[in-house]
Parts: structure tokens; C-alpha cells; sequence
């Protein structure tokens, strides 16, 4: 009886442990089916599915005849996957020899993280060695590196891109979109042998960036940045600019702004990103008279036969005396006070215009408006509104000061004349035939609007050619070529004084090769030069003279002097 009651007690002891077996399992499953089921199928998913980034290469920039001046290399950054990895040591071993070491911060990461970075910016081939080794556990992150084999030329126009890949500055901004591409997002899944499956195949050269082509030259450049600054050094001066600019088409050969910078190295001044030649705005002295006698040919309150009294060169306005500081006789014709830049005979051209006259070609020449050029950080200079002009503004905007304008809007303006007329809208871009509907279409695409007359033109371009054969130009002649231009030696403000500095000037020439038929405008700004002959003759128009010179040239542009 005893030894049944015994058998009886296993019996209900064995169910009653299988019982219970069996239930804490039954809670462990719901535990787990219900419960942890979110938590385990997400652990799950990391360690079969990982996501993978196809970057998009971004497009390369190219200069007019296809020069790569901006590209795109591609580099890895190489990780480990500790929960992957079967032999450390091994792993270790191997990378080293391929001269790889996994140090001890990054063996601290181990247990937590499947991502522990261990080399950056490696390139192909070393990838390649490393990947023939066939190591679990070593993964590799693919980037694009930008690269500017030109080094500082073209700096400005180029720009550069920031740690993300994107444009902050110059073309790189202004066309980040069209240069960018699209990255796409791809999922891997590991199988029961570890081997990847990938969900889609990808066409890379259907997500990489398009390629830009561009109106600059490099070779015109490389002139003009070489012949600049040689200048801004030896006269060590605050700024220097250059533009070369088809005046035809508006089409910008070459722009230079000095200091300048390396778009490869990293930028600390963010400063120097600014592009002169479109952003600083200046007074722009006596190369703005092509304004005011153009108006008042064109609207005919002057004629070429006209004489103009110098006031033995004084002329009191309001309480101001104007002053000529070239010694010109007591008469002279509209030729004659052209070539010795006479801010009288200007100031008398102005009164016979009128402000309303003279306000109106000041915004038909584009200024004090943006040129819509396809760069960033464009700005529209600084005319005050004409209901707020005072005795003294006629007269000295006249001759190019109390106004504001950028070296961008001034060569433009003189591409107007030299375009017998008419004014396009500059840009850095190539426009190619098949971009447009018809050949037609090319010149079209960038005019603005007719400025003044091809008889006009054709005057202020006779002029202008006076002013380099038997004026203040003529250290702009060049050899073979007739040259027509205008020098303007301008006082910078001084917003302390509230006057104008004796002590910094802004030299400045812009002129057109050849002087009757232009096929390039060329424009030189030197910003504070030091030297006691700041004068636009001695600075500037020597500047101009060797660019125009050697782009002629270069260009087989025929000589016709």
C-alpha cells in the first residue's frame, strides 16, 4: 500500500514538473511571440538585411574646350562587423601586413556596434587587396572626394562643396542640383551561408551628376590671373579683379579675383569664398563717363562739334567746387574731354541730360540691377532713388561717384557699347547649338534689351579709341591691334571721415580689342595700390595691356592696326 502510494506521489510530482515545464514555455512563447516579437524581429532584420548607399559621382566641370577643371575620385572608408568577425587575431594579422592596424580604442567599440571605422579615404586598388583576402567581418563605405587639378585657378568661379558633397560656393552652389545626382538606397540580405543577395541591380552612371561645361578658357585665365597678380604683389594692393568678357554672346572667358584661395585645401576664412567681381561694390570714378555721354549722344542734347568750357579748371556747384586735375586747355571738343577725362565737361554733358535722362541710362546700361549672371552672391550695387537727389548728385555721378556699382555691371555696360547696342546677360556657362531650338536663337538667348544706337555705338567706340591713341590710355596700346578704352582713377569714401580718402584710390581700366569690331572687353581693378602713382595709367592700363595682348593672340584675333 505504501510502496503504490509512493509510485502515486512520482507520478503526480512528474506531471506536475512537466506541468510546469510546459507553462513556463507556454509564457516564454507568448512572451516572445507577442511581447518581444517587435525587439527580436528588428535583431533579426540587422543581422540579415543591411542598407547600402550607392552615392551618386558628382559631374565634372569643364572649361570651353573640355579641360576637366573640377571632378570626383572615388574613395572607401573600411569598418569592421565585430558580431561577423570568426578570428580577430587572423583579421588583424592580415590587415596589418596590408598596412592596416586595428588599434585598442577601436577594439573598445567591440560588442557595442556592428559599425567600428578603422581606416578613411583609402582608394581602389588598396580596397581591391584587401577585399582578395576575403575577410568576414570587413566591410567598406564607398565616397566621393572632390578634386581641383588646376589648384587655385579658376577658384572663385569653381567654388567648393562642403563635407555633405554639396556646392557652398561659385559654380558648385549655383549648379548644385544639375552636378549632384541622385544616391539611392539599396537593401542587402544575407542567406543561411552568409552570402549577399542584393534586391535590385543598379546602373551607376544613371544616378552620377551631369558634367558642366563652362564659357571660361583656361588658358585665357591662367593669362589673366598670371599678368594680375603680378600686379596686386608689386603694388600690394587690398584687391585686384579681372574680367574677360565675348561681347557678342556675354560669354565670360576668364574672371580673377584677388586674394584668392585653393579650393582643395580646407577654407578657414570663409570670407575669402566671396567673389569680388560679382559681390564688392565701388565707386567706379571715369571709366562710369561712357554712361553720361552715351545718354546725351543718344538723346541728342549733345553733338560730336560741341565745345565745352573748362572754367580754367574749376566749377563751383552748390557751394562745391568740381575740379579737372589733368591740365587741358580752356575749350575742348567731346573727343578732347574724353581723352583727358574732364569731370567738368562731364558735369556740363549731365545738366544738358537732365537727372531724369541720365537716371534712366543708368538703369538701361544694367546698373544698379542684377546682370543675372549664373553665379551666387550676386549684388546690384547702390544708386540713390532719383526723388532724393540733391544739387550735387547730377554732377558727380556724372563722373562716377555717389554711386555704387559691381565690375560685372561695369563690363557689361562696355560690352553693350562694343555689341553696338545692346546688352546681354553675362554667364560662366557654355551654351551649346543643341541646347537652343535654332542657331538663331544663341545671340537671342541672352539679349536684354538695346541700350543705345549702332550709330551711338559706333561713336562712343571712335571715342574710346581716341582716348588709348591720344589720352590717359595710352598705356593700354598694344601692338598690331587698335584699342579703344577708358581709364578711372576714383578716391575711395571714407565711412569715418564722411569724405573722400586722399591717401587709397581704386585704379581702374576697361577697354575693347579691336577698337572698331571688339571681339573681347577686358576690365582691371586694382583696389588700393600702394605706390604715390596710384594713377589708372600707370596701374591698371599696363595690366590690361599685357592681357589684351597675349588673349588677342591666343585667340588669332587679326590684327587690324
Amino acid at each position: 500500500m505504501i510502496k503504490n502510494m509512493k509510485q502515486i506521489d512520482r507520478k503526480i510530482l512528474l506531471t506536475l514538473v512537466v506541468f510546469i515545464f510546459f507553462f513556463i514555455l507556454f509564457i516564454k512563447l507568448i512572451l516572445i511571440q507577442i511581447f518581444l516579437h517587435t525587439k527580436i524581429n528588428t535583431t533579426v532584420e540587422k543581422m540579415i538585411n543591411r542598407e547600402n548607399v550607392e552615392i551618386a559621382k558628382r559631374g565634372d566641370i569643364l572649361d570651353s574646350k573640355g579641360n576637366i577643371l573640377a571632378s570626383s575620385i572615388k574613395k572607401y572608408n573600411i569598418f569592421l562587423d565585430p558580431k561577423i568577425i570568426e578570428d580577430l587575431c587572423k583579421l588583424k594579422n592580415i590587415l596589418s601586413k596590408n598596412g592596416i592596424n586595428v588599434k585598442e580604442k577601436n577594439l573598445d567599440e567591440f560588442g557595442k556596434t556592428s559599425y567600428v571605422p578603422i581606416a578613411f579615404n583609402v582608394d581602389t586598388k588598396f580596397v581591391d587587396k584587401i577585399k582578395n583576402e576575403k575577410l568576414k567581418g570587413v566591410g567598406f563605405e564607398n565616397k566621393y572626394i572632390r578634386q581641383y587639378p588646376e589648384g587655385k585657378l579658376l577658384a572663385h568661379i569653381l567654388g567648393i562643396t562642403g563635407y555633405s558633397g554639396n556646392g557652398l560656393a561659385g559654380i558648385e552652389k549655383s549648379y548644385n542640383e544639375v552636378l549632384s545626382g541622385n544616391n539611392i538606397v539599396t537593401k542587402n540580405r544575407r542567406d543561411g551561408r552568409g552570402h549577399i543577395i542584393r534586391d535590385k541591380f543598379v546602373d551607376k552612371t544613371k544616378i552620377c551628376g551631369q558634367n558642366i561645361k563652362l564659357s571660361i578658357d583656361r588658358t585665357i585665365q591662367f593669362i589673366a590671373e598670371q599678368e594680375l597678380r603680378k600686379t596686386f604683389e608689386k603694388y600690394k594692393a587690398k584687391k585686384a579683379i579681372c574680367i574677360v568678357q565675348d561681347p557678342k554672346t556675354g560669354n565670360i572667358l576668364a574672371m580673377v579675383s584677388l586674394p584668392d584661395f585653393d579650393s582643395s585645401v580646407k577654407i578657414k576664412d570663409i570670407e575669402i569664398l566671396k567673389n569680388s567681381a560679382i559681390s564688392d561694390i565701388y565707386e567706379p570714378g571715369s571709366t562710369f563717363k561712357i554712361v553720361t555721354v552715351s545718354a546725351a549722344l543718344e538723346e541728342k542734347k549733345i553733338k560730336l562739334s560741341d565745345v565745352f568750357y573748362l572754367e580754367n579748371g574749376r566749377y563751383k556747384i552748390a557751394n562745391h567746387t568740381i575740379k579737372d586735375n589733368h591740365k587741358i586747355e580752356d575749350c575742348v571738343s567731346l573727343s578732347k574731354a574724353l581723352e583727358q577725362s574732364s569731370n567738368i565737361a562731364m558735369v556740363k554733358i549731365a545738366q544738358k541730360l537732365g537727372k531724369e535722362n541720365l537716371y534712366r541710362y543708368i538703369r538701361k546700361f544694367g546698373f544698379y540691377s542684377l546682370t543675372g549672371i549664373d553665379l551666387p552672391d550676386e549684388t546690384k550695387g547702390l544708386l540713390k532713388d532719383i526723388k532724393k537727389w540733391n544739387a550735387l548728385s547730377l554732377p558727380t555721378i556724372s563722373f562716377g561717384q555717389s554711386i555704387g556699382v559691381t565690375a560685372i555691371q561695369m563690363i557689361n555696360a562696355f560690352s553693350a557699347i562694343a555689341n553696338d547696342g545692346i546688352l546681354v546677360k553675362p554667364s560662366v556657362k557654355y551654351i551649346e547649338k543643341s541646347d537652343i531650338k535654332t542657331v538663331e536663337n544663341i545671340c537671342n538667348h541672352k539679349e536684354i534689351r538695346r541700350v543705345i544706337s549702332i550709330e551711338t555705338a559706333q561713336i562712343l567706340k571712335k571715342l574710346l579709341k581716341n582716348v588709348v591713341d591720344f589720352g590717359t590710355g595710352k598705356s593700354a596700346k598694344i601692338p598690331g591691334y587698335t584699342v579703344g578704352g577708358k581709364t578711372g582713377t576714383a578716391q575711395k569714401f571714407d565711412p569715418i571721415t564722411k569724405t573722400y580718402s586722399l591717401k587709397y584710390y581704386i585704379a581702374s581700366f576697361c577697354g575693347m580689342v579691336p577698337a572698331m569690331n571688339p571681339k573681347i572687353v577686358i576690365l582691371v581693378i586694382i583696389d588700393e595700390p600702394k605706390s604715390t602713382n596710384y594713377y589708372a595709367s600707370s596701374v591698371a592700363s599696363p595690366v590690361f595691356a599685357n592681357i589684351a595682348k597675349r588673349t588677342a593672340q591666343y585667340l588669332n584675333i587679326i590684327k587690324d592696326d
